[in-house]
């Protein structure tokens, strides 16, 4: 029974995650970011997925210990952006696959393994564009995290930052990749002073959906 609950809670994330980046393609109001936090993470290395306490922040850290947990603007462990999704079904890397209603060319995924119930997938004509997480579990190169403060992202990046505002007044921290087309954006909470889930991936198609819901 408990695995069914799982499953119905994961399987509910990734249609939450593909409407984030594809959810205006027909003048749809702006998408928000996925609010659905799997309860436990599955595969052979089970753990609860930490959630952020409201009063307090994950403290910044520059060299993560460990290398798989690291989510890049270009993607993390067996999940690189532009992986076809057929090469990850193969070697099965992915599950709940899902199709966009909206959105033809716009496909929702889970990961699987260590990354289960932490890392939701969204692809484009099967290929991989983007990758999300509200685990407080991964972190960035730069040692930014889910949880962390508006004012923390700030004192990581500086300059290479800038904080966007979408049509309802949502807002979305963007760090751009020079000269790849990639970046790394915070999905701030309702009060926009803290991250509530972070993706890595395609640039514009992440900005589009954090200031329109426009992502296809």
């Amino acid at each position: 029974m408990a695995t069914r609950r799982l499953r119905t809670v994961t399987a509910i994330a990734a249609i939450a995650v593909l409407a984030l980046f594809a959810g205006g393609c027909k003048g749809k109001k702006a998408a928000t970011p996925p609010t659905t936090t799997p309860s436990a993470t599955a595969g052979p290395t089970a753990s609860a997925t930490p959630s952020a306490s409201p009063n307090t922040s994950p403290s910044p850290t520059t060299s993560p210990t460990d290398p798989a947990a690291v989510l890049a603007a270009d993607g993390i462990g067996p999940y690189v952006i532009s992986t076809a999704l057929t090469d990850l079904q193969n070697r099965g890397l992915v599950q709940n696959i899902v199709e966009n209603v909206h959105c033809s060319t716009y496909q929702g995924a889970e990961a699987t393994g260590r990354y289960a119930g932490q890392v939701t997938l969204t692809f484009r004509s099967g290929r991989l564009v983007a990758l999300h997480t509200e685990s407080t579990a991964l972190v960035t190169p730069s040692g930014a995290r889910v949880g962390m403060t508006l004012t923390q992202l700030q004192g990581i990046y500086g300059s290479r930052g800038t904080l966007i505002t979408g049509t309802t007044g949502n807002k979305a921290y963007v760090v751009r990749v020079a000269a790849s087309g990639l970046a790394v954006v915070f999905f701030m909470d309702s009060a926009g002073t803290r991250v509530r889930s972070m993706s890595g991936g395609e640039a514009q198609g992440l900005e589009d959906a954090a200031r329109t819901g426009e992502g296809c």
